[in-house]
């Protein structure tokens, strides 16, 4: 039995344009009626994950942002569980200063730049203007994750190579972020789940790309939809025939989950 749906945002729930379906909502209120608790979990900083969280009612639950390193609770307080090594982080940091490369670190309220330009169109995409913060990113007291431009396969790989020991890296339109080991979408889930106590084959998930694999395995139902990428499509239990344009969220929701037909008929 389903206790709690896991909900990733970009390319899944969210259509182009930044938007939710009222297919996509009403799904999740559906679902959200039958006991069923609703949690983003999302590669998003707090500011533009709050407004959305809010947009669908989902207030009283416990969320996940910056890929498994902030909780976000708005009965309590917001957290970040995991940091970089500060050494690891200044070497870094220090690197992509030599090579003049575009970076972000995020940090509590947003995310941090010293000069930008290919990346900040991409980055305000997901996080929006408002999360943005222009300073001397070595004042950050804990950074859990930092992403850098690519512009291509070959700088892709390049930049995969330079990340330090200790940290993974993951990619997507453009940017890749370097986080430390062990943080991830399912590790920042955990805690929910004991904090809810509910197992994680009593945990459905949906999402598209590389940085959801962790919680696509340790998920008892994972979905992809049809826009995922390669890594996402290899790990998901179902891959959708819906995209984020086409409502894959209340495809997942009303099909294999609440498996009524009626209401998958309606979107």
């Amino acid at each position: 039995m389903i206790k709690l749906l896991a909900v990733d945002l970009d390319h899944t729930l969210l259509r182009d344009g930044n938007i939710i379906s009222n297919e996509d909502k009403k799904a999740i209120k559906d679902l959200e009626a039958t006991g069923v608790k609703i949690v983003l979990d999302s590669g998003r900083s707090e500011p533009t994950m709050k407004d959305m969280i809010y947009e669908l009612g989902l207030e009283k639950y416990k969320h996940v942002g910056v890929n498994g390193a902030l909780l976000m609770d708005y009965t309590n307080k917001n957290k970040f569980v995991k940091a970089i090594d500060h050494d690891t982080y200044v070497a870094l940091i220090e690197r992509l200063r030599r090579e003049n490369r575009e970076f972000f670190c995020y940090c509590d309220g947003g995310l941090m730049y010293e000069h930008v330009d290919k990346l900040r169109p991409q980055v305000e995409y997901f996080h929006s203007s408002k999360a943005l913060i222009k300073g001397d990113v070595m004042t950050i007291p804990e950074c859990p994750r930092v992403n850098t431009y690519y512009g291509d396969e070959e700088e892709l790989k390049y930049v995969r190579s330079i990340c330090p020991e200790g940290l993974y890296s993951t990619a997507n339109s453009g940017i890749l972020d370097y986080m430390p080991i062990g943080l991830n979408k399912f590790s920042g889930l955990k805690p929910i789940l004991e904090d809810y106590n509910i197992l994680p084959e009593e945990v459905a998930c949906i999402g598209d790309q590389e940085s959801d694999i962790d919680m696509f395995n340790a998920c008892g139902m994972s979905f992809a939809v049809s826009n995922c990428d390669d890594f996402a499509r290899e790990a998901a239990d179902v891959v959708l025939p819906r995209s984020h344009n086409e409502n894959g969220v209340a495809y997942a929701i009303y099909k294999y989950i609440l498996k009524d037909e009626e209401k998958l008929k309606e979107i």
